[in-house]
């Protein structure tokens, strides 16, 4: 039905340079977010239910990556990214066997996993590597690629093309509801072309197009409520996702940060600039000249992605412009492959190669800092060489350590903790959390949760409880009474600049 590429043996030696790129990333340490992710994914793997036993706002496509990856590979750092980088391996090989067609030149085309998923390695900290925003790309472009597809085909074709569409962007939400934006402008592109441009009408394109795209979509969503029904927990998934989030948003500081809205779009043009550069060639000559409808999706993409990081203006971190990756990854290939003839033609080379070093020398020194760094630490391969170079990429990591050390020495309690912070105290004392309720990203508690958890910390009377001093001041503004509650039932046992430990009466 779909002709699918060859590979090559150049493609063959890019996807190895993917791996040798994401190799260099598997020691990397967790940040917040990822230590979070693991900690409710190993709560899972020991017979808890996500939203039921360990509550989050997210949608669940991120805790089961991180399940997985975990029950496969172990829930550490080396676990987690060994699962990404095949991940993201595969999704190398996919971009290679998909895309042939859109290039003039082949060997243009083998270098399009590199300035998609080696860009996206090499930009990225410890803070960035798997976010939902990273790992969604590649189901997004499976959804574009064969949305695009089913243009070339009518009947079963088509609706099975569509079908297949609908499902994997079940998939994507499941990551993120928000998701469904970028999405339906796919989907409603294909519409617009066929009763625009084809002339066709609009009622039979409408049951043509929507059809197979609901049913496939509706699949993915279906299993997922019904494993909550099944375990009479759908009313909270329901409560989580529907009617909590407008109610955070409403209870939370909707100012717009301009800190972070700067530094965000910092970060995003000091790492992606020559790819935008080159990716503004290809959509002056291949959609405005040539009209390429494949183009124009991946323009679409990029459109809508900014609209989604726009819309959660209260919260523009950084690797939330990791939706970009994929689409300006491919934009600038198919810029480069537009240059190439050009480029070929000049009687030098140099300014071949000084256009290829000025665009391309901030990723490339980038690369190379983290490739030494990890030569310098031995490549990593020892506990010890791995922690210094966990380190380099996260300052915080020592201190992190220290404070679960404390409770780590022999004769210290025994159970589940609270932490009120950060949770990498979880991964490196090798406890789990006490309460439903999460100790991370405290300013987006509802009012009725506060007493929820002074319940849940009552009931399951966690040992230890840590309280870093942001979160403190948090509980202070929202729950005082819940710092009543620990005077009472704790004594302190530590107290440095990370934070205060307590210790049950």
């Amino acid at each position: 039905m779909i002709r699918i590429a060859k590979l090559t043996k150049i493609d063959f030696l890019v996807v190895i340079v993917i791996v040798m790129i994401g190799l260099i990333h598997l020691p990397f340490p967790f940040d917040g977010d990822q230590a979070f992710f693991r900690l409710g994914a190993l709560e899972m793997q020991q017979g808890k239910v996500l939203y039921r036993d360990f509550w989050d706002i997210k949608q669940p496509g991120i805790f089961y990556f991180y399940f997985l990856a975990g029950t496969l590979f172990g829930f550490n750092e080396i676990g987690i990214h060994l699962f990404e980088l095949i991940y993201m391996v595969f999704f190398s090989i996919i971009l290679l066997l998909t895309l042939k067609s859109y290039f003039q030149h082949q060997i243009i085309a083998s270098l399009v996993p590199l300035l998609t998923v080696g860009v996206y390695y090499v930009v990225s900290g410890a803070w960035h590597l798997t976010q939902v925003e990273a790992l969604v790309g590649f189901p997004l472009f499976l959804c574009l690629w064969l949305t695009f597809n089913s243009f070339k085909y009518e009947g079963k074709q088509r609706f099975s093309l569509l079908f297949l569409s609908g499902l994997i962007g079940g998939i994507v939400l499941l990551f993120k509801f928000v998701f469904l934006l970028i999405l339906l402008s796919f989907w409603l592109t294909i519409l617009m072309y066929f009763i625009l441009i084809k002339r066709q009408g609009i009622q039979q394109n409408i049951i043509d197009i929507c059809l197979p795209v609901c049913i496939g979509i509706i699949f993915p969503l279906l299993v997922f409520a019904s494993y909550f029904i099944w375990l009479n927990s759908f009313s909270i998934v329901y409560q989580t996702f529907f009617i909590d989030p407008p109610r955070i948003i409403a209870n939370t500081n909707s100012v717009l940060d301009k800190i972070d809205l700067i530094s965000g779009i910092k970060w995003f043009l000091q790492n992606f600039y020559p790819l935008v550069l080159l990716a503004i060639v290809a959509v002056y000559v291949s959609l405005y000249k040539f009209k390429n409808i494949l183009t124009l999706l991946l323009v679409i993409w990029c459109i809508f992605s900014l609209g989604i990081i726009g819309i959660q203006y209260t919260a523009l971190w950084e690797y939330h412009y990791l939706l970009l990756f994929v689409p300006i990854g491919i934009l600038a290939t198919k810029g480069l492959d537009i240059l190439w003839d050009s480029l070929k033609q000049l009687s030098s080379s140099l300014p071949t190669i000084l256009l290829i070093f000025l665009l391309f020398f901030p990723l490339s020194s980038t690369l190379t800092k983290k490739s030494i760094t990890l030569v310098n630490n031995n490549f990593a391969l020892t506990e010890d060489t791995r922690f210094k170079y966990q380190t380099v990429f996260r300052k915080k990591y020592p201190s992190l350590r220290s404070e679960a050390n404390l409770i780590s020495q022999p004769g210290s309690l025994p159970g589940e903790i609270y932490v009120a912070g950060d949770p990498s105290i979880y991964y490196f004392s090798g406890r789990t959390q006490a309460t439903i309720l999460r100790g991370w990203a405290l300013e987006y508690f509802l009012p009725e949760q506060w007493p929820k958890l002074l319940e849940q910390l009552d009931s399951s009377k966690p040992p230890y409880i840590f309280i870093d001093y942001k979160p403190q001041a948090i509980i202070k503004e929202n729950f005082p009474k819940m710092l009543e509650f620990i005077g009472q039932r704790y004594w302190i046992l530590r107290q440095n600049n990370n934070g205060i430990w307590y210790i049950i009466k």
